[in-house]
């Protein structure tokens, strides 16, 4: 299955570089919620969030014919997006956060949903509060499934750094939530 959707977007890209504008805009589609969310958690913006994941879809147009095909096109775009939102973060102090609670969505009883927004809000404002890169690294991996290798690519970097970045961000949270959230392990030793 996965041999096959990467021959589409291989397809499709190679459409796309011949000025096929269906193809790019297929490509786009699939990966457009993605890139916004990530931009979104990036950023804690939606206004900024849309600017960059728009940003991103023009620059991605501009500069198809650079893009080798050694990487999923998703990780390359999600590059894009990562460095434009690194981009906004150093140019202004991060705001606070505008996440969407996914307990709103479910319906849950008005307890449990409390407590679960009040958690989901808690672990929001703590990787909003990572430093930038871990703070990508953490998204890339958890948010858009990425590969070591496609968040290494994403961010110019290598598989240890990425690890390290994971690492720290996890233990980061970890530090943070701990007596808040049952993180699972340590909570009964």
């Amino acid at each position: 299955m996965e041999d096959v959707l990467a021959a589409r977007e291989h397809r499709l890209v190679q459409a796309a570089r011949n000025g096929d504008r269906g193809a790019f805009a297929d490509l786009v589609r699939e990966a457009a919620p993605a890139l916004e969310r990530l931009a979104l958690r990036m950023l804690g913006h939606r206004q900024d969030a849309e600017d960059v994941a728009q940003d991103a879809v023009l620059r991605a147009w501009r500069e198809l014919g650079g893009f080798r095909g050694h990487t999923r096109f998703k990780a390359w775009i999600c590059r894009i997006v990562v460095n434009r939102s690194l981009d906004v973060i150093r140019r202004r102090k991060p705001v606070t956060p505008l996440f969407e609670t996914a307990g709103e969505a479910r319906g849950a009883d008005p307890v449990a949903q409390a407590t679960e927004n009040e958690i989901e809000t808690l672990l929001r404002a703590e990787i909003e509060n990572l430093p930038p890169t871990q703070r990508a690294t953490l998204l890339l991996r958890a948010d858009q499934g990425l590969s070591y290798d496609e968040i290494a690519y994403v961010l110019g970097s290598n598989r240890n750094a990425v690890r390290m970045n994971l690492v720290a961000a996890r233990k980061r949270l970890a530090e943070k939530l701990r007596g808040i959230v049952d993180l699972g392990g340590e909570a009964g030793r």
